[in-house]
């Protein structure tokens, strides 16, 4: 039944309209006042060098590898864009937009270190930990991205400064426009799930549970609650690291709106890239942060406590991540219906 998650939604925006538009609120002040400024420039430069035909200039194998560090300077979803551009153009097929769709979707490090490190954490020294962890764990894609070929494109007019750069700016404005209602969308699903009271049944853990869950809705979110959460340093870091590199329903459908993507295989693969740089952030933070780092003895209530909080990080992970993977499979089934 496709037509039942629009209407559960439609009937959690008429019963808590201000939890909702409290989210919608926050979220478009988010996209106006970081996400554009921020994001747009890249926006219209990635498109202007589609445009210039650089990708077919370069060596067939080379051309994939290249959009992982302008993914990188991006920020999501520039890498599911260009690859979306590239499927589109003819130079990509499907199966290998998909691989490089998700390889290159990266958070942009000028948000990790500003927003996240100096804004969220108030430490500048946390964004070496999650700039290592995060980027560190994306050069593996440079084993598979190197595999792919690029094949020979469609042709087009030559490149032309006049003509390509209102496109480029269309182009550029256009894509603002989506990231930001699927920033929107996703803050208000999370409000919505919030506000069922749900979170309520962990009791002392439910503040961790809350941004756990809500960062797979919405990344930012759910990284800002996790920063200000009364856990140790290194698992703060690792868990806003591993939502980082995940993205969330908000990147997930980004990233959709450039490229048919696989979307569980997509998810899969931002999954294992996630676990993957949450296990090295944990790591890396006490070599880079010492001081914040202090070994104590813990008694046995903090023990059992502690106990707590990681059961609840893991059940309410996975209650996200089942919700998340059935969103999918309502989008995909939403797909196949004609």
């Amino acid at each position: 039944m496709p037509f039942l998650f629009p209407l559960l939604i439609l009937f959690g925006l008429i019963a808590v309209p201000d939890a909702a538009f409290s989210a919608a609120s926050q979220a478009a002040l988010l996209w106006w006042s970081r996400v554009l400024p921020s994001l747009l420039p890249y926006l219209i430069a990635s498109s202007l060098l589609l445009k210039s035909g650089v990708p077919a200039r370069l060596p067939k194998r080379l051309a994939p590898v290249l959009l992982l560090p302008l993914g990188l300077l991006g920020g999501y979803p520039v890498g599911a864009r260009l690859a979306g551009k590239l499927y589109r153009d003819g130079s990509l097929s499907r199966s290998d937009a998909q691989k490089t769709a998700a390889f290159c979707n990266l958070p942009n490090p000028v948000f990790l270190l500003s927003v996240v490190a100096a804004g969220f954490f108030h430490d500048p020294k946390t964004a070496l930990p999650l700039l290592l962890g995060v980027y560190g764990t994306s050069l593996l894609a440079l084993v598979p991205l190197s595999r792919i070929r690029l094949s020979a494109a469609q042709k087009s007019e030559p490149p032309a400064l006049s003509r390509d750069l209102p496109a480029a700016i269309s182009d550029g404005m256009q894509a603002i426009l989506h990231i930001g209602g699927c920033l929107v969308f996703a803050s208000v699903l999370g409000a919505l799930l919030e506000s069922t009271g749900l979170f309520r049944l962990f009791g002392a853990a439910a503040p961790t549970v809350r941004a756990c869950t809500l960062g797979l809705f919405e990344m930012t979110s759910g990284v800002s609650l996790l920063s200000s959460l009364p856990l140790s340093l290194p698992l703060r870091l690792a868990l806003s690291a591993f939502f980082l590199q995940f993205g969330g329903v908000s990147v997930l459908l980004q990233s959709a709106s450039h490229l048919p993507l696989s979307l569980l295989r997509y998810c899969l693969v931002r999954l294992i890239l996630a676990l993957l740089s949450a296990l090295a952030v944990y790591l890396l933070t006490p070599l880079f942060c010492p001081a914040a780092v202090v070994p104590t003895l813990a008694t046995g209530a903090e023990m059992l406590q502690n106990s707590f909080d990681m059961l609840a990080v893991t059940l309410s992970s996975t209650i996200g991540l089942l919700l998340v993977f059935v969103f999918t499979f309502g989008l995909r089934h939403q797909k196949r219906t004609p």
